[in-house]
């Protein structure tokens, strides 16, 4: 009976405990501040609230790993003052321990757990880092392209990239006239061989890149000129002169410079191409005839014309190939007399050469003038070199050509042939150059020496072959063909 009764007892005993410990371990599982008589919905908020901090202002969201050490500590995380108990002592812990601390029972106060660890001092995410210019970027995804924005300030990490090196800052300055002065010395300056042009007005060629410097030369605006040497805010240039000297780089060009004129010429060649561009790589527009009339607009270096035709075509020619002077009014011919054409042809005005055909005694000047002769009163005709009508180079070619030379029909390429000879060596046959139309040096006109001071010659003024004086022009050269 005793024996039944114990184990009764212990069964009993068992089922106590069991009880006991299911009430007993749910209490002991309840946060700190639910054995307090905190309200569910607080507890819950405050776990909330730490996971997720809100501010009433802004949203802001902050990765762990930027939590800075040492901050400031928040008692309550939501910032709600009703979530503590108002019947609490404000001076008591919410544990009902008056050191938390000593109390090993309570590891965390606000009944969330762990406290997280505090990231090391220096700790960084790892971030993409762009390998041109070293900056971390931000990712904006998994797996997506970076944006080109920094965590770091780029002059931080200019300042790490740059660690080391040596540098210094340069300071232009400038003279009384508020120019800049060179900053290089001479033998620092670059070495260059370039074509430039001026493109500023009454520019001085200086000794030293320095306007106190002694001048060399004064340069006309749209010279051409030859970069030597570099430097940093002037230049060494040559002048076609050969002078050398220095100027501000910024008054040099490397386009034509044109200057701005307003003046009427007229084409002194035949065929003088009109150009797209002041060279003569550049397209052909079109070929124009003699005494075509230009209205210039510009001048470049003293070698294009910027040009307008009367047509309103616009485009470059060389000024060598123009004159301004106009071109000769025609006389008007009385009406001739009706003859016998005879041996001979008649000209263009219906005049008949009734000359008598030529001695030729051999190749010499005696047989040339002979020839010529035989040609005085033949019209003068543009180009032409038979008896049917010559101008003044074919004249030339027409009486040569009789005894079997040639001779360039031009007058500047008969400038550059044969042999020079002086005036006192003046022989019969030679021929005269003249430069009619002003002192440019240009070659427009031609005769043969008769002798006795006399030359033969085809005018363009009097509109056929006639006598004239040696001194008739600016004598150019005398040329002789014949040994």
């Amino acid at each position: 009976m005793r024996q039944h009764k114990k184990s009764r007892d212990r069964r009993l005993s068992v089922v106590i405990i069991a009880i006991c410990t299911m009430i007993t371990f749910p209490v002991l599982m309840i946060p700190v501040g639910l054995r307090e008589s905190t309200p569910p919905g607080v507890v819950v908020g405050r776990a909330y609230a730490a996971a997720y901090p809100y501010n009433d202002q802004e949203e802001v969201y902050v990765e762990d790993w930027a939590l800075v050490p040492g901050g400031t500590d928040v008692t309550d995380p939501t910032g709600d003052p009703d979530s503590t108990d108002p019947t609490a002592d404000p001076t008591a812990d919410p544990t009902g321990s008056t050191d938390p601390v000593a109390d090993p029972s309570v590891t965390d106060p606000t009944g969330e757990g762990e406290e997280p660890d505090e990231p090391e001092e220096g700790y960084m995410p790892i971030q993409t880092v762009d390998p041109e210019t070293g900056l971390a970027l931000i990712e904006v995804g998994e797996g997506e392209t970076a944006v080109n924005e920094s965590y770091i300030d780029d002059s931080e990490q200019i300042e790490k990239k740059y660690e080391g090196v040596l540098t210094a800052q340069i300071v232009q300055t400038y003279d009384s006239s508020d120019l800049p002065i060179e900053l290089l010395d001479t033998s620092a300056f670059i070495p260059t061989d370039e074509v430039f042009y001026i493109k500023t007005t009454d520019t001085i060629l200086k000794e030293k890149p320095n306007m106190d410097a002694v001048t060399v030369a004064s340069v006309a605006r749209s010279t051409q000129v030859t970069r030597i040497a570099k430097g940093d805010t002037w230049s060494l240039i040559r002048l076609e002169s050969g002078a050398e000297g220095y100027v501000l780089t910024n008054s040099l060009s490397v386009e034509m410079v044109f200057n701005s004129i307003d003046r009427t010429v007229w084409v002194d060649a035949s065929g003088l191409k009109l150009r797209s561009e002041p060279n003569t790589n550049c397209e052909v527009i079109k070929e124009m005839k003699r005494w075509t009339r230009l209205h210039c607009t510009g001048v470049a270096n003293d070698q294009w014309y910027r040009v307008t035709l009367d047509d309103g075509t616009e485009g470059y020619v060389y000024k060598s190939y123009t004159t301004q002077k106009p071109p000769p009014t025609p006389t008007p011919k009385p009406t001739p007399k009706p003859k016998s054409s005879g041996k001979n042809g008649k000209g263009k005005s219906g005049s008949t050469n009734n000359n008598p055909p030529p001695k030729i005694t051999g190749v010499n000047g005696e047989s040339i003038v002979n020839i010529a002769k035989s040609m005085l009163g033949v019209d003068y005709v543009w180009c032409g070199e038979s008896k049917n009508g010559v101008d003044c180079s074919g004249l030339v070619v027409y009486c040569y050509r009789q005894v079997g030379l040639s001779v360039p029909h031009q007058s500047n390429s008969i400038k550059t042939r044969g042999s020079s000879v002086d005036r006192s060596e003046l022989r019969l046959g030679d021929v005269i150059v003249y430069d009619l139309k002003g002192n440019d040096g240009t070659a427009d006109h031609v005769a043969i020496y008769a002798g006795n001071g006399q030359v033969i010659h085809a005018s363009s003024s009097k509109d056929a072959v006639v006598y004239g004086s040696l001194d008739m022009g600016k004598i150019l050269t005398y040329r002789r063909f014949i040994g």
